[in-house]
């Protein structure tokens, strides 16, 4: 072995911290999971081709009939109303005086008829004749039952009491001036300023679309 061969130091490699190591195969995991998951999508777009260029095609009229729908939906909830009927089952109070006079009751004259009969007793002044005096005396007398008294009223008569009420209430309250009002234009002016930038750029039908509406086959 010559003295040249035998002077020429071994070769040394350096030495990587296992910090790197563990850094660089979890790099290279994560390439290759990456280039797996990319493939496989790359497949299932070769295997679907169709139905994604379809898909493709048809977003933008998609996209346009949501939002004209959407803005056609937010308009009409600002001007709606609630419609309703209220059934009503309650009793009304009824507090009044009710004059009483010989126009009120309708007949050809104004009698009452005893039913039973009435004593009464009053106080009588008796003049004797031929100068004779005073005589201060209580007369009594009983009138019979049957008999029929000429009368003039006029009184009032004070009436308390209740009639039942069933009835239908017809309700029709403007969304626009209950509390709802101001929030409904908010999510109004909410829509516009998204649908604007992009509804240029989209075949927006000239007529909303219904979804309550039933499809046509």
């Amino acid at each position: 072995m010559s003295s040249e061969t035998t002077s020429r130091p071994p070769k040394r490699y350096a030495r990587i911290a296992p910090l790197y190591k563990a850094m660089i195969w979890t790099s290279f995991i994560m390439n290759a999971v990456l280039l797996i998951v990319l493939g496989i999508v790359i497949g299932i777009l070769v295997m679907y081709q169709r139905q994604v260029a379809q898909l493709t095609e048809n977003l933008p009229a998609f996209a346009a009939n949501n939002l004209a729908e959407l803005q056609d939906v937010v308009d009409k909830l600002e001007s709606a109303t609630i419609v309703y009927t209220v059934p009503l089952s309650t009793r009304l109070p009824i507090e009044l005086d009710v004059p009483i006079n010989g126009e009120t009751i309708m007949t050809e004259r104004n009698v009452v008829t005893l039913t039973e009969p009435v004593s009464l007793q009053a106080p009588a002044q008796i003049a004797f004749p031929g100068g004779g005096g005073n005589l201060n005396a209580s007369v009594s007398i009983v009138l019979p039952a049957g008999l029929e008294l000429p009368v003039d009223l006029n009184m009032n008569v004070k009436l308390v009491t209740s009639i039942p009420v069933e009835l239908d209430v017809p309700v029709n309250i403007p969304l626009a001036q209950t509390e709802l009002g101001p929030q409904f234009t908010r999510l109004g002016a909410i829509v516009d300023r998204l649908v604007a930038p992009v509804a240029p750029l989209l075949p927006m039908p000239a007529t909303p679309p219904d979804s309550s509406q039933p499809r046509r086959e």
